[in-house]
């Protein structure tokens, strides 16, 4: 039977995609992934800027006869794969020299044991297998990582229950204003609407302003949302928080936002946020506050 070693030299031989994933290179991949599942985590799917860093990586071994230890190796790493698209919310690389016939992932955990179960246990979501020749032997690298993009979304998830937010907004907003002796707001519906609006507007249209492009201000907006007869208004606006106590507590170290939550005329209030990936391909989350006062 040809074992797994002599078919990863001739995969070595043969043509095809940088992240073609076929073969005993499979194999390596299907034994870390159940290595994964094992351990109760996601399995890793293989990504062709990964792969393509892991192949480079693997040649550089080969070249110099183990892993290279240079000065800043860890850093051009992580410029590669910015520059190739890919931004990673964290990363591992491992290399392996081998003669053995041994299942590759078994000889990794006997001499890497913490690296190992890095690779088995840690928040990936892609992986790049990259091979090489040293001599008689082979080189096997594997690059372990997860976008930034994906940790963001995972972020924001708890935001897709507005009611949630907006509940959690207002007791922390109520908490400080009994504090400050003041009284309790009140949630208002159409102020909800309004802070909503333009919050996905300044997400959609990539502005981040109390007024539009168009000039519309926060009495235009609770205006055109039904609210009426207010002898108050006034608007927090905020940006790259994830929860809504966050926001909160970051509007209360600023002098202005504070003086808006804290306002004694103040009644009811309303809460939007927007979150996603704006045109210029940036992952934004925005936040909207709004105060009146009947």
């Amino acid at each position: 039977m040809i074992s797994e070693l002599a078919v990863l030299l001739l995969l070595l031989a043969a043509p095809g995609e940088i992240c073609g994933v076929v073969g005993a290179e499979a194999v390596l991949l299907a034994e870390l992934n159940a290595a994964r599942q094992v351990a109760g985590r996601e399995v890793v799917e293989a990504h062709p800027v990964l792969c393509e860093t892991a192949r480079d990586e693997a040649a550089v071994v080969a070249a110099s006869g183990g892993t290279p230890t240079q000065a800043g190796h860890i850093n051009s790493i992580t410029r590669r794969l910015y520059r190739s698209g890919y931004a990673p919310h964290s990363w591992t690389e491992g290399s392996l020299i081998t003669t053995s016939d041994v299942s590759i992932l078994s000889q990794w955990c006997a001499i890497r044991p913490e690296w190992c179960e890095e690779a088995k246990t840690g928040d990936f979501e892609h992986v790049g297998i990259g091979l090489a020749r040293f001599e008689d032997r082979l080189v096997v690298t594997l690059v372990l990582a997860i976008e930034t993009r994906t940790v963001e979304w995972r972020q924001v998830e708890p935001l897709k229950d507005l009611a949630w937010v907006r509940e959690v907004a207002l007791e922390e907003v109520n908490r400080l204003r009994h504090s400050a002796d003041r009284e309790p707001l009140a949630s208002d519906s159409l102020l909800d609407a309004a802070a909503q609006g333009h919050a996905e507007d300044m997400l959609r249209r990539e502005y981040y302003d109390h007024a539009s492009p168009e000039g519309e201000t926060v009495k235009n907006r609770v205006r055109a949302a039904g609210y009426h007869g207010s002898r108050l208004l006034a608007e927090n606006i905020a940006k790259g928080l994830f929860t809504p106590d966050e926001v909160v507590r970051r509007w209360m170290n600023s002098s202005g936002h504070r003086r808006n939550i804290l306002q004694r005329r103040a009644t009811e209030v309303g809460l939007g946020v927007a979150f996603g990936v704006n045109q210029a391909n940036e992952f934004e989350v925005v936040w909207v506050q709004v105060f009146a006062g009947r």
